[in-house]
């Protein structure tokens, strides 16, 4: 009688080796795709915080927006107010020149004057841009711009009317409106991304 072998033939081992192989090109591409959906959403994450501070921001800048009514300083044969107001806040949107809105704001320390905010949108970047705060008149021009937010390429400006609604400002010059609808697009890797930030009532 033949004496029974133990162990295994080469051709079993070849397809164990084989599923093997098998196995772990699917865990590996599992773990992959794993892999990139929890550094997309890291990314998408990200911006939208990112988003979400400059939105903030410009909100808190309009909340903090000086009384509608400020009278224009004097000079030194008149010291009074001279006649007219100056506008807290100033907003333009249009295809050709763009976004830009500028306010008179109280300074965050309370007790230390107003100061001029700026924000515009310039290529693909909207920026920001504050002066230092003062307590007496002609308030100093915003300086020192900031890059608040990218990949930004339309921004649109809607104010309410009280007679009409809703307008969408098309490349007119609006002071002081009662209410402000922003609309906001992003061409981000994740695609196209559109955003409605509504300011007010403003009165």
């Amino acid at each position: 009688m033949k004496n029974a072998q133990n162990g295994f033939t080469l051709i079993e081992v070849m397809v164990a080796i084989m599923l093997m192989a098998v196995v772990s090109l699917i865990a590996w591409r599992g773990l992959d795709s794993v892999t990139r959906a929890d550094s997309h959403l890291q990314a998408s994450t990200e911006q939208t915080e990112v988003l979400l501070r400059a939105l903030n921001q410009l909100q808190q800048d309009v909340s903090l927006r000086a009384g509608i009514e400020l009278a224009l300083p004097g000079n030194a044969e008149n010291p009074g107010p001279a006649p007219g107001t100056l506008p807290a806040l100033t907003v333009r949107s249009s295809d050709s020149k763009g976004f830009r809105l500028e306010l008179i704001r109280s300074a965050a320390n309370p007790g230390t004057g107003l100061q001029r905010v700026r924000w515009w949108l310039k290529g693909d970047t909207l920026y920001r841009a504050i002066a230092p705060p003062q307590d007496r008149y002609p308030l100093p021009a915003p300086r020192d711009a900031v890059a608040v937010l990218k990949q930004v390429s339309d921004v649109q400006v809607r104010v309410w009317d009280t007679d009409k609604g809703w307008r969408q400002l098309s490349g007119n010059r609006q002071e002081n409106p009662l209410g402000m609808e922003i609309s906001l697009v992003r061409e981000t890797p994740q695609g196209v991304e559109r955003y409605r930030q509504v300011l007010g009532p403003l009165n």
